[in-house]
């Protein structure tokens, strides 16, 4: 029994200890993203500005989205803001669960990005009602949507996600086989 107990402490410590490192990870992105917001909220708040361009590929727009991804479902309301904010704590929720028990240090990190963007984008939407986007790519008049920071580190982290486990499933399938 009292190994039994031991082993429950030593499992318990080490679900604390990655909560703690992804949550610890999650915050430089939450900063970056927030600090890139408020510099593009600065530039552009007295309207004189319209697009900042920086070559031929990349622009700054200022736009505040009240939709999810491409702008989809825009202009809700109020009544929009908050189910999105809760659908998005939600989902910082559920990963800060899974990832208790979570061995894989890469999982962490991909978790921490998604999580740090999320917090980012649920911010915006809490304070400004809308997540604020501004860069823009483009190249020979084809456009990508205008996103930021935090939506590229939880693209950046849901990539990173899904190779790991894919390497980590290929990998058991090499020594099951074997």
């Amino acid at each position: 029994v009292w190994e039994m107990l031991q082993l429950w402490e030593k499992l318990k410590e080490k679900k604390i200890r990655n909560l703690i490192s992804v949550i610890f990870l999650s915050f430089p992105i939450f900063f970056v993203d927030l600090f890139s917001k408020l510099k593009i909220i600065s530039i552009f708040k007295n309207g004189d500005i319209e697009k900042i361009y920086i070559n031929q590929f990349l622009d700054f727009i200022l736009v505040f989205n009240t939709g999810i991804s491409y702008g989809l479902f825009s202009g809700g309301g109020s009544f929009q803001k908050w189910i999105l904010i809760i659908i998005s704590l939600g989902i910082i929720i559920f990963l800060l669960n899974f990832v208790k028990n979570e061995s894989s240090f890469t999982t962490r990190v991909s978790i921490s990005f998604i999580i740090g963007g999320a917090l980012g984008n649920v911010f915006d939407r809490f304070f400004y009602g809308a997540v604020v986007d501004f860069i823009s790519l483009h190249a020979k008049g084809f456009s990508w949507y205008i996103f930021n920071v935090a939506d590229m580190f939880i693209v950046f982290g849901v990539i990173l996600f899904l190779l790991s486990h894919l390497l980590q499933s290929g990998t058991k399938l090499e020594n099951w086989n074997a």
